[in-house]
């Protein structure tokens, strides 16, 4: 027993390295910086020059007296005198790519499951959505792309002036002829307002004959001013990808600036070359906004950070935003390079707007293979920022997680927003501009198939509250994942999530599950049967009904010779208006159809089944 005691003790002591390496440290860490260009890695950009330092020192902090103070006159004769100076590379509207079709709508958005506390902004097949809160106003947008197979996609632009009570769509474009299509997972909006009205801009991306474009477009609250831009010139092997935007509207009203960061991927020979591009525009509110492209050599190079020779599967995600450091404008972006062997987070700091190379290219240290970082600051004479991404910690295990900051970045702690052992495959950020030290962290943890579930937690004041699960039903892992936001209102919580398989929008208000003012709060007026979306479909779909009454329902699928083949609500259910998804993968191709009953109410309508 003594000898067996003792070799167990042995096992255990050369055992202990390997468990310990297994564990998750769930204690919030010191984060490491380097600032050494690793060999065979990113590498910088090139360095902007013949710029007279002091005289463009002056020049900005003359710029910033002048936009504090709103005199728009003397900002553009300051930006002016600096972009002659820093040799800017300035664009009027690129419309080098399909051709915009745009409606004003400003039509009330029906429909709401109430009981689960969101809305659902339709039943239309959303593959991409985002949200951005007016500071001013409190008014609440939501983007999102309806997908379009047979055609071309479009975009809707919801609002809420109450919170997410109640929402308008207020504004549709498209494109003219077929085959434009925007891809999952690439959209960003910033509402700005300039002291009198909300006007919102969108960033995108999207695919047209073999070519990968980025754009931006932004209109007025009430869905006027419609401007749309391509950002550079896009080529079948000059890809523009993964656009992000931000504004300093925290700190200016009608003197504000919108920024913006994407990828250009271009194609040489078998490789590729990753470069990550920056766009300044400085008269947001005018009918026809100018585009200064900030990335250095006459707008040819890098930003900064970027890698050449590269294989297809490595993507270079970035994200920007916007730091009020007291007594200077600072415009942060961060980076990484997704399977290429280098894990850290790449950062690059601006004093001047971007106009030459950053003044501080820091890397965060990171050991773990992530991606899609995501960055927010909370702007006004505060210095606290966070950021968030999903990391791996082994091979199926992907976790929420995050970096902070108290000093704009000169020092970094990280952590684990969740430490589950789950698989995480999207984590978004935002900050409430003027809260010094406060964020909203949504994260998706897949369950199985396309499905995941959806969770949202809060950092009040420098402490993490506990993580709520939003979804009473799972949401999608494949297209749209969820996005972070903000409300004013008794509970600050405001969040979205694609249902599963591109199907409806779910708009969440509400941090720990006391929902406060959720969904368009009438009942539905009279019984509805929806189409199925997608039709034809592969083998997942969903069907919509509404009830404007309690009571027993059933829902069934028959094939073409009335055999019941599924049944997919047989219960009592309150008045209001469902989503059900329904699995035909273990059924073969062809038409079936649906039958919805309730009462003396009996509807029916087919479906199509393609595999």
């Amino acid at each position: 027993m003594k000898k067996q005691q003792t070799l167990l003790s042995l096992l255990m002591f050369l055992l202990m390295p390997l468990l310990a390496y297994s564990q998750k440290d769930i204690n919030e860490t010191n984060t490491t910086l380097a600032y050494d260009t690793p060999v065979n890695g990113p590498q910088g950009g090139t360095l902007q020059s013949n710029v007279d330092k002091a005289q463009l020192k002056t020049l900005l902090s003359e710029l910033r007296a002048a936009r504090k103070s709103d005199n728009i006159t003397a900002a553009n004769e300051i930006s002016s005198r600096i972009d002659e100076l820093t040799h800017a590379w300035k664009s009027g509207v690129n419309l080098n790519g399909p051709q915009v079709v745009g409606q004003i709508m400003n039509e009330p958005v029906n429909g709401s499951l109430t009981d689960y506390g969101f809305t659902v902004l339709g039943y239309d097949g959303y593959w991409s959505a985002a949200t951005s809160t007016d500071r001013i106003t409190g008014r609440i947008y939501v983007a999102a792309t309806k997908y379009n197979g047979a055609g071309s996609d479009t975009m809707k632009i919801f609002s809420s002036s109450n919170a997410g009570a109640t929402w308008t769509l207020l504004y549709k474009f498209g494109y003219g002829g077929t085959g434009v299509h925007f891809r999952t997972d690439e959209l960003d909006i910033e509402a700005i307002n300039n002291g009198t009205s909300s006007y919102l801009y969108i960033a995108g991306g999207l695919d047209y004959s073999g070519t990968a474009y980025s754009f931006v477009n932004r209109i007025k609250s009430d869905g006027t001013e419609f401007f749309y831009s391509y950002l550079y010139n896009s080529a079948a092997g000059v890809k523009h990808m993964y656009p992000r935007i931000t504004s300093d509207n925290s700190n200016y009203t009608s003197a504000t600036y919108v920024y913006m960061v994407l990828t250009q991927d271009s194609t040489t020979g078998t490789t590729h070359h990753l470069k990550t591009k920056f766009v300044r525009i400085q008269n947001p509110f005018v009918t026809t906004p100018t585009l200064t492209y900030c990335s250095q050599n006459g707008g040819g190079g890098a930003y900064w950070w970027n890698a050449s020779g590269v294989a297809d599967s490595t993507a270079l995600y970035n994200d920007i935003a916007y730091s009020d450091s007291l007594t200077t404008d600072v415009i942060i972006t961060v980076s990484n390079f997704y399977r290429l062997g280098f894990n850290n987070l790449y950062m690059a700091y601006s004093k001047d707007y971007g106009a030459t190379a950053p003044y501080w290219t820091p890397q965060i240290t990171e050991t773990k293979v992530n991606y899609k970082p995501r960055i927010a600051f909370t702007g006004l004479d505060s210095t606290y920022g966070m950021i968030c991404y999903t990391r791996q910690f082994s091979a199926t295990d992907w976790d929420p997680y995050y970096q902070r900051t108290t000093n704009d970045g000169s020092t970094w702690l990280g952590g684990y927003v969740s430490s589950l052992t789950d698989t995480t495959f999207y984590t978004d950020v935002t900050a409430i501009p003027r809260v010094p030290n406060t964020f909203r962290i949504v994260y998706s943890v897949s369950t199985s198939g396309a499905t995941a579930d959806f969770y949202t937690r809060s950092f009040n004041k420098g402490v993490f509250l506990t993580s709520f699960k939003l979804n009473p039903i799972p949401v999608s892992n494949g297209f749209t994942p969820g996005r972070a936001g903000y409300r004013y209102s008794t509970d600050s919580c405001f969040s979205i999530s694609e249902g599963t398989l591109g199907g409806s929008i779910f708009a969440y208000t509400g941090c720990s599950g006391t929902v406060t003012n959720a969904g368009n709060n009438g009942t539905p007026v009279s019984f509805k049967l929806g189409q199925n979306y997608p039709n034809p479909f592969n083998p997942y779909t969903k069907i919509s009904y509404a009830l404007p009454k309690q009571g027993l329902v059933t829902l069934k699928v028959y094939d073409v010779l009335g055999k019941e083949v599924a049944t997919l609500v047989n219960e009592i259910k309150n008045a209001g208006e469902y989503t059900v998804d329904f699995n035909a993968s273990s059924l073969s191709s062809g038409v079936y159809f649906y039958k919805l009953e309730s009462g003396a109410y009996s509807d029916i309508k087919k479906l199509t089944l393609l595999k």
